[in-house]
């Protein structure tokens, strides 16, 4: 159980970050800033896990690969609804294409302590 804590306390970090990073991105004023990118703690807990999993992976993942790894401790993970959760923090996570001709694949990677040096 005090594993679960502290996944939920740097999930929290986490998503406070990345709203920090999207809102000083878009320049725009507190009361004008768009919603969080985040939507639910589910979400949040997601963003730390991936983070974790993707820091331990510094050349990147498949979505595939990051959604079996999920799958592992939750069997009602989406594809398309992480690929969509990554999409929406740019500042935390990147897509990059790797390879040549029939061998491009997609990965994502961690990019969150980038984005923490230009914050």
């Amino acid at each position: 159980m005090p594993g679960n804590v502290f996944m939920i306390e740097l999930s929290e970090a986490t998503a406070l970050e990345v709203v920090s990073c999207s809102q000083e991105k878009e320049s725009l004023p507190p009361e004008k800033s768009p919603s969080s990118p985040v939507h639910s703690e589910r979400e949040a807990l997601l963003v730390g896990i991936i983070s974790t999993f993707l820091h331990v992976h510094p050349f990147g993942a498949s979505i595939e690969y990051i959604c079996s790894y999920l799958q592992r401790l939750n069997t009602k993970i989406n594809t398309g609804e992480v690929d969509a959760l990554l999409g929406r923090l740019p500042c935390t996570f990147r897509q990059e294409l790797t390879g040549v001709g029939a061998s491009l694949e997609k990965r994502w990677k961690f990019c969150g302590f980038e984005g923490i040096k230009t914050t």
